[in-house]
């Protein structure tokens, strides 16, 4: 039996044990149970409630002793679909959550010191938190997009361009020589323009310049430093576009 499957539906491993316990006996006792499932009894009337709770299993009394058995295991669907809907709701509530937290964060002024994020997690929630703080018409620079990136996490980062796309965010990208393939994907996008660097000017790392800040990933890590100044964003864009124009299409 796939006891992963069932972790991932929510089940401990005693309500698992307990629940397959019940499908083999039918309607029986806790003696027989607890055998069957070699889960202590001081733990099974607990784990018990907690699958009639659930959904899975029922009750009933039949002459003054309570005898339990598993429901029909279609119930597993409607388990999950209740979940599903706590969990929308949960998302709804962290929504406006966020919503007020962002409010709160953005009341204290422009941060003018060094973010650093750790891992691919921490570098596609902060690219996709900047993405969503420029307004439509922005544009954002990406400058020596290495073809290691692309080897890494190319199913995410087209993902990023068609949530870009929507937002109506402008993009002018620097991609190294050797990445003529991944380029060429990314000129269908109707609000990206691309052209690649000299091939003596090679790179393992990237820079992103959204509006006011500006954001660097060493990918090896992969680590992204993130500062919030608009002198350097600045002074990057430019440099950008000295390189934008000794650049090839």
């Amino acid at each position: 039996m796939n006891f992963e499957l069932f972790r991932k539906i929510g089940l401990t491993d005693g309500e698992i044990k307990t629940y397959l316990a019940l499908l083999k006996l039918g309607e029986s006792t806790v003696g027989p149970i607890g055998k069957e499932s070699k889960v202590s009894k001081s733990k099974l009337y607990d784990i018990l409630d907690k699958l009639i709770d659930k959904g899975l299993i029922g009750h009933i009394i039949k002459n003054g002793t309570r005898r339990y058995t598993a429901n029909d295991p279609k119930m597993i669907l409607e388990y999950l679909d209740r979940k599903t809907d706590q969990l929308k709701e949960t998302r709804n509530e962290a929504q406006k959550l966020i919503l007020g937290l962002s409010v709160q964060r953005a009341a204290l002024g422009p941060k003018k010191f060094a973010e650093i994020y750790e891992g691919f997690h921490g570098f596609k929630t902060i690219r996709e938190e900047l993405l969503c703080s420029m307004k439509k018409g922005d544009e954002l620079l990406v400058l020596g997009a290495p073809k290691m990136a692309n080897l890494k996490w190319e199913a995410w980062l087209l993902e990023f361009h068609k949530k870009r796309e929507e937002l109506g965010i402008r993009m002018r990208i620097l991609f190294t020589s050797d990445c003529r393939t991944y380029g060429e994907k990314r000129k269908h996008f109707k609000r990206t323009r691309v052209r690649y660097l000299p091939k003596h000017i090679q790179s393992t790392n990237w820079i992103d310049i959204f509006n006011d800040v500006f954001l660097c990933v060493i990918i090896q890590e992969p680590q992204t430093i993130v500062i919030r100044d608009s002198s350097l964003a600045g002074s990057m864009r430019q440099y950008f576009d000295m390189l934008w124009g000794i650049s090839h299409e």
